[in-house]
């Protein structure tokens, strides 16, 4: 299922290939494809569709369940995203029929709202198809654009986990064998996980003081920064206003000026916008683990080196961190990783998974919060985020 929108309209889409895709962008936006571009992840990357790979499932292609796909309009020149050897116009019956039945077009006249909570500083929340935010993100990826512009909300169709059925190689796919779960260590009422020839993994808590994404990018990348947030703040806001044709208006859900006021501010809570930007900033890879689903969230994946991680439950940040013995001194900690390891991330997945147990997470959900400005009383995430797009009130 994929949730589209564009402008104020969203739309349920089951797109099982790209040319359904292709077929969606033409019948539902009334749009010619062949003069849009379609990104998807972020950094976003081009999305290139050929005779080859025409139907193939979004999933070969990179594309994962609840991920955003964003269309632009393509700058004279440049390549489409469709290159076909020959006219296949959605625009006859026969296609347009096979985009009416396979992606189950229905549209809902609710405009979008962007969210402002800590779990992300600008999330596409819809009534149809919702993707976990926060630390997560999923992550809300940056476009460039010269034009219009929509977005898909990318869900894999409910019959098939690999976002439909491929003409390309139908074949079935051999599935990776689990990695060994990592040993559990405790003490002391404090859980760890030892890593294979490199010690424990803990989770460093930080401060819940409306800063602690930042302050886990300190304890992680930047101890010089561990007393000047304001500064790792500045960071995001001067990124942010350096770059105006990644970081737009859509994009943060409010004006860019008032955004970097906003980030500016104590108060304020981080989330997936500030990672990907301490991503770029600091050149190293930033895995974030969400409690509640045990989902890693990669900013910067296979472009460093080194990679560092945090941990996310809801609506606070901590750091990860090796340590030689649950009673060595915090000084003796490693935060940064060898990127090309996936044993760091693997025991990551397992702490994440032993503080779910332990409901060491907050349900966005059903969790309640009191606005401290108006003393208004909230109920989850989505009460939150909106109480805060139309106040700007962030002290919860």
């Amino acid at each position: 299922m994929h949730s589209l929108r564009y402008l104020t309209c969203i739309s349920v889409l089951f797109l099982f290939n790209p040319k359904a895709m292709l077929a969606a962008i033409e019948s539902h936006l009334q749009l010619r494809a062949n003069i849009y571009l379609v990104k998807f992840g972020y950094p976003p990357k081009l999305l290139a569709i050929d005779d080859t790979t025409a139907y193939s499932s979004l999933e070969s292609l990179g594309i994962k369940d609840g991920e955003q796909i964003l269309t632009s309009e393509r700058p004279g020149g440049s390549a489409p995203t469709f290159n076909f050897s020959s006219d296949q116009s959605t625009s006859s019956p026969s296609i347009a029929a096979t985009a009416s039945e396979d992606s189950g077009i229905t549209t809902t006249t609710q405009a979008t709202s962007t969210g402002i909570g800590r779990s992300g500083s600008a999330s596409t929340v819809s009534s149809v198809s919702s993707t976990p935010g926060g630390g997560g993100f999923g992550s809300h990826p940056v476009v460039q654009s010269s034009g219009p512009l929509s977005a898909f909300q990318a869900r894999a169709h409910p019959g098939n986990a690999f976002g439909g059925i491929s003409a390309v190689d139908s074949s079935p796919k051999p599935k990776p064998h689990p990695a060994t779960p990592p040993p559990v260590v405790s003490s002391n009422s404090v859980d760890a996980v030892r890593v294979r020839d490199q010690g424990l993994l803990v989770v460093r808590e930080v401060k819940d003081d409306n800063s602690c994404l930042f302050n886990a990018i300190a304890y992680t990348l930047d101890p010089s920064m561990k007393n000047n947030i304001q500064g790792l703040r500045q960071i995001v806001a001067q990124a942010i206003e350096d770059d105006p044709d990644a970081y737009t208006d859509v994009i943060l859900g409010r004006p860019r000026k008032e955004y970097c006021d906003w980030i500016r501010r104590e108060n304020s809570w981080g989330g997936a916008i500030e990672l990907a930007i301490f991503s770029k900033h600091y050149n190293i890879e930033i895995d974030s683990i969400d409690v509640s689903t045990n989902r890693v969230d990669r900013f910067g994946e296979g472009q460093y080196n080194q990679r560092a991680l945090v941990m996310y439950s809801g609506i606070h940040y901590d750091a990860l961190a090796i340590t030689p013995g649950l009673d060595i001194p915090i000084e003796c900690d490693q935060t940064q990783f060898d990127a090309n390891s996936e044993d760091i991330v693997t025991a990551g997945v397992q702490l994440s998974t032993i503080l779910k147990k332990a409901h060491k997470y907050t349900d966005l959900a059903t969790f309640t919060l009191r606005c401290s400005i108006c003393q208004v009383g909230l109920k989850g995430e989505k009460d939150a985020q909106q109480h805060a797009q139309q106040t700007l009130h962030t002290t919860l």
